[in-house]
């Protein structure tokens, strides 16, 4: 399920910074987000949920850099519903955002 979440990240002395970004969910404590910042990529976290119903970073499990062309065009919808096979395919076959016919 593709979801808008908050992230909340406190980088401590009350120095906190929220962000809404959309995730999917892979478990209870993993998901996939896309990053179009600094670090263009697709990104897996683990994140704990707050009781107030934010995701807090937990650690970045893994990070896949993308092209900055393809990934401005990519939509995380284009990773919804993908068999694991199907995701480490579109992954490995470069086609993301754009079409692969």
């Amino acid at each position: 399920m593709i979801k808008e979440v908050t992230y909340k990240y406190d980088f401590g002395e009350g120095d906190v910074v929220f962000e809404k970004k959309q995730v999917i969910e892979i478990s209870e404590d993993v998901v996939i987000r896309i990053s179009k910042e600094m670090e263009s990529g697709i990104m897996v976290d683990r994140v704990a949920r707050t009781r107030e119903g934010y995701y807090v970073y937990v650690e970045e499990i893994m990070m896949l850099h993308v092209d900055e062309e393809a990934i401005a065009n990519f939509q995380i919808e284009e990773l919804y519903g993908l068999s694991a096979v199907g995701l480490f395919t579109k992954l490995t076959s470069l086609t993301l955002g754009r079409d692969a016919s």
